[in-house]
């Protein structure tokens, strides 16, 4: 049978019609990735738990919070962000990555992405998403190996724009390791006209850690300051969302800014707004500045009607900091990061991992609801992924769970069959399981080397969230059996690398 060319031209001008309306229903994606913002940091929580005004007012954090889904039992993937990093690109613990994990800790060092896993980059890309990636991106993979000279920093080997990218503007490492520059594309991005990269001293890092010093200086823009990088990331995200308003293309925004990871050094202004001075302190300056960036993209988002159609995801790598150390004026006025929980950062107990979780989509995600159900930020990758109508291999994908169900009020269902917790200390480590509410905790000397594992500890969380040690269970006769029962099957998920969930 003949067909004409007439009827040929029709028949593509359908397909590609159709392609575009699917394209257009799919809702824009914005992913906000605080660095170590804890619970108790967010003005509304802050409130919640003592009837009181913030410390540190968020109002557009809280406002996210008001007008979309918040999640009560929210997790990182990990105390610490390189391996959270890592996590909420391919939906896995860090433990299934050979080459880290306890994460990868430096640029040029393989991220152990490759063969075994994907990207959310790569995922949104597969599904007709634009994407972008404006911040820290601090998971490794920028350099093959360590760059032989100064000018070898000038381009990334891999990197963002490698694992699924279009665009992006990166610190390779944040602000607190080498190289302090950025990166656009790829290539060195000069903060003022005559930057170059160089060896920089150590008193331009701004750290009061003698321990970042370093003999001859560290690589970086020559023009560097920490306080200039939220200014870079913000007002550079939010021309990123000018450019999308006649866009027939959805886009995914993955934004992970610098703060409030230290140094502590808040830009002077943002937005009009007064920065560095504004609260008791530093640290509190710099929960301002994310607020303030968030509140920059919404209005983005707004401007360019753009934000009806856009899922909006805040939340943090690791928990808060800990005040008396780094704010003690904030925590003299009554600021809590953990917002009083047990354990900051790097911490096995809550305060180390459970964090601020919220979603936001008109139409989608009913204003003003509350979910008790366990997620992890890492569920971000599947979720995408159904958003995206792309099928992810499951053996690839083995931790992270879909929240469009939940998201959309359409079950409430628990999701995570078993958590996965680690934190170091020196050389040895400890270790979590949780199962429904039940946690146990467990210490080796030398980490992952489990035949010394020693259970120190085992809560109900329904009725202990604190961890209290006079809540601790571990020595009751009646509990015997069902910790020898969760001790058994963490060393089954870590040895075998079954997944965590149940239904896949």
């Amino acid at each position: 049978m003949k067909i004409s060319i007439h009827k040929i031209k029709i028949l593509l001008l359908f397909i590609v019609v159709t392609s575009n309306i699917n394209a257009q229903n799919k809702p824009n994606i914005l992913v906000i990735m605080a660095d170590d913002i804890g619970v108790g940091d967010i003005g509304y929580y802050h409130t919640q738990r003592t009837g009181k005004k913030p410390v540190v007012p968020t109002p557009n954090i809280d406002k996210l919070i008001n007008q979309g889904m918040r999640f009560s039992d929210a997790h990182s993937p990990a105390s610490l962000c390189a391996p959270t990093r890592f996590s909420m690109m391919t939906g896995n613990f860090s433990y299934r990555n050979k080459k880290g994990p306890w994460g990868v800790w430096g640029p040029d060092r393989d991220a152990g992405i490759e063969p075994n896993f994907t990207t959310v980059g790569r995922i949104a890309k597969q599904g007709g998403y634009k994407t972008a990636f404006f911040g820290k991106w601090g998971l490794g993979g920028d350099w093959d190996s360590k760059p032989k000279t100064i000018q070898t920093y000038n381009n990334i080997t891999k990197g963002a724009s490698y694992y699924g990218f279009d665009y992006s503007i990166a610190l390779p490492e944040g602000i607190q390791n080498v190289p302090y520059a950025f990166y656009e594309n790829g290539k060195f991005m000069k903060l003022k006209e005559d930057s170059k990269i160089t060896k920089i001293p150590f008193e331009q890092l701004k750290y009061f850690d003698e321990n970042k010093r370093k003999k001859g200086g560290s690589v970086g823009d020559s023009n560097w300051d920490p306080a200039l990088a939220g200014p870079i990331l913000a007002n550079n995200a939010v021309a990123y969302l000018n450019k999308q308003t006649n866009s027939k293309q959805p886009f995914f925004l993955y934004y992970c800014s610098q703060a409030v990871h230290v140094p502590h050094t808040p830009s002077q202004k943002l937005n009009g707004e007064k920065i560095a001075g504004a609260t008791f302190g530093n640290h509190g300056d710099m929960i301002k500045e994310l607020d303030v960036q968030v509140g920059m993209m919404v209005v983005a988002l707004k401007k360019n009607n753009l934000y009806n159609n856009t899922l909006i995801i805040f939340t943090s790598d690791n928990g808060g900091l800990p005040n008396s150390k780094y704010s003690p004026l904030l925590s003299k006025a009554g600021h809590d990061s953990s917002n009083g929980l047990n354990g900051f950062k790097g911490s096995i107990y809550e305060g180390g991992h459970r964090i601020p979780f919220t979603a936001v989509w008109p139409g989608q995600i009913k204003p003003n609801t509350e979910s008790d159900i366990i997620v992890v930020g890492h569920d971000i990758v599947p979720t995408i992924a159904a958003i995206a109508n792309v099928t992810i291999d499951r053996k690839n994908v083995l931790d992270a769970a879909n929240l469009l169900p939940v998201l959309r009020g359409d079950s409430n269902k628990p999701i995570h069959t078993y958590l996965m917790h680690q934190a170091q200390k020196g050389k040895g480590a400890y270790y979590a399981i949780r199962k429904g509410n039940w946690k146990l905790v467990m210490s080796v000397t030398k980490r992952d080397v489990f035949n010394d594992l020693k259970v120190i500890g085992f809560y109900n969380l329904s009725d202990d969230i604190y961890e209290k040690s006079s809540e601790n269970l571990k020595d009751k006769e009646e509990y015997k059996d069902k910790i020898i029962e969760m001790k058994k099957k963490f060393l089954e998920l870590r040895k075998d690398g079954v997944s965590t969930l149940s239904n896949i």
